[in-house]
């Protein structure tokens, strides 16, 4: 198993995303070759995958940002193709965001999960996230 970022868009990726991006929310638009382009080559936002033997199995998107109190990071997307969760690769792309945001000297990483993605939310909590006293707002023109 390997985790590695994506700087290059390829077709296979384009498959991989279609079959994974419906396993985060069914309703959501699956991602063009330019819609990762796009953000594979966005400033602060680093898209990792977890691979083998060629297969991409799981995907993570980082995303940090410098705001009056500090360098942040913000997880988003993490999900692990069906046929491949149990395995630790969940595990595995966290920890790689996690050292790859230490190592750009980010202390804190925020996510939210979905309450009904139960095994998710363990694993947040096994690897040391905290569940945080806080609103999440939503706007939507």
């Amino acid at each position: 198993m390997e985790i590695k970022q994506i700087k290059e868009v390829t077709d296979e990726l384009v498959s991989a995303m279609a079959t994974l991006v419906p396993l985060l929310a069914e309703k959501a638009k699956t991602p063009s070759f330019s819609d990762l382009q796009q953000i594979t080559t966005a400033d602060g936002t680093f898209f990792f995958v977890a691979e083998e033997n060629g297969v991409i199995l799981g995907t993570l998107t980082l995303v940090t940002y410098r705001i009056p109190t500090g360098k942040k990071a913000w997880i988003e997307d993490v999900v692990v193709e069906k046929n491949a969760r149990g395995k630790g690769i969940g595990n595995l792309l966290l920890e790689h965001a996690m050292q790859f945001a230490a190592e750009q000297g980010i202390p804190k990483i925020d996510l939210t999960s979905n309450p009904t993605r139960v095994a998710a939310n363990e694993l947040y909590k096994k690897i040391g996230f905290q569940l945080r006293d806080t609103n999440v707002y939503r706007y939507e023109p």
